[in-house]
Formats: C-alpha cells, sequence, structure tokens
C-alpha cells in the first residue's frame, strides 16, 4: 500500500474524446480533476483506477486504466483541504473522454498564479511526455500580455521563435 500525504486524492484523468482532443473529467468542487477523501485501507493507486473508471461510467474497466505519477508536493489552497495530485490515462480504444470535459488549457487558464498552477503545468509535461525537458514558465502581467499581443498583431504570429 502507498504512504498518503494527504486526507484527498485528485485524479487527472487523460483521455480523448472522437476528436483526438486531450480532456479531462472534472468535478465541480474541489480541485480540477476528481477529488475523493482517501480511504486508508486501500491503495491509493488503485482507489485512483476505481474512481477514474466510475467517471468514465465503467467500473470494468479500472484494471485497464494506467497510473502514471503522483506529482509532488500534494496540492493545497486555502479554504481547501490538501490533495495528491494523481495522473491517469486510459486507451483511447478502450474508453473515449467527453466532448464538454476540459482541455488542460482551460485547466490552466482557470488556475490562479502560484503552486496549484505549477503542479498542473507538471502535469501537462507529463501528459505531453515532455517532464524531464528543461523549460521554464513565466508568468505575464497585464502590460506585458497586452504589448506582446500588439507585437504579434503588427508582426506576425512568428514574432517569437
Amino acid at each position: 500500500m502507498q504512504p498518503f500525504k494527504a486526507p484527498r486524492i485528485t485524479v487527472l484523468l487523460q483521455t480523448f474524446d472522437a476528436k483526438g482532443i486531450m480532456r479531462f473529467p472534472s468535478d465541480p468542487e474541489g480541485f480540477f480533476g476528481l477529488t475523493r477523501f482517501v480511504e486508508p485501507t486501500l491503495a491509493v493507486s488503485k482507489q485512483a483506477q476505481i474512481i477514474a473508471a466510475k467517471a468514465l461510467g465503467r467500473s470494468e474497466l479500472a484494471d485497464r486504466i494506467e497510473p502514471i505519477i503522483v506529482v509532488e508536493p500534494p496540492l493545497k489552497a486555502e479554504g481547501k483541504e490538501p490533495s495528491l495530485l494523481y495522473l491517469m490515462k486510459v486507451d483511447p480504444a478502450v474508453a473515449q473522454g467527453a466532448s464538454d470535459w476540459l482541455r488542460i488549457v482551460d485547466i490552466l487558464r482557470a488556475l490562479p498564479q502560484g503552486s496549484v498552477r505549477v503542479a498542473y503545468n507538471k502535469a501537462m509535461q507529463v501528459f505531453a511526455g515532455t517532464l524531464h525537458d528543461e523549460f521554464s514558465i513565466l508568468e505575464m502581467d497585464e502590460e506585458v500580455q497586452k504589448r506582446l499581443t500588439q507585437l504579434m498583431a503588427e508582426n506576425g504570429p512568428d514574432l517569437v521563435k
């Protein structure tokens, strides 16, 4: 049984819709993904598989949903209990995601600056297969974003290469 460092688990399940767009089921409350209380008597990986299978509406698929990684440190935000971010994926040949589920870009845009956004950025790296690539995340204030948008409008989308 895996030890857990938070009272909750948030499963971020990578699926693909019928058009091949990466989608993630999410609860309306908690962190983005599927947030549940951890059951101390059951392995966290098994709990994550069960949670993901229920989101797909196919409990028989629990053993076919692949655990990927637990993102460290646990998610923490004011007014919310800490939660492990557990990344999982399902083979598109086995199950598809719904077209109204969130895309990773929807999740990242909705998050405020801070450690939670960094954790979801790390999740994006994992799902993109670039976890060990070196890159930097730069937060832009409104003034810089406005100026960059203006420069791109004047010079075309290939302004930055």
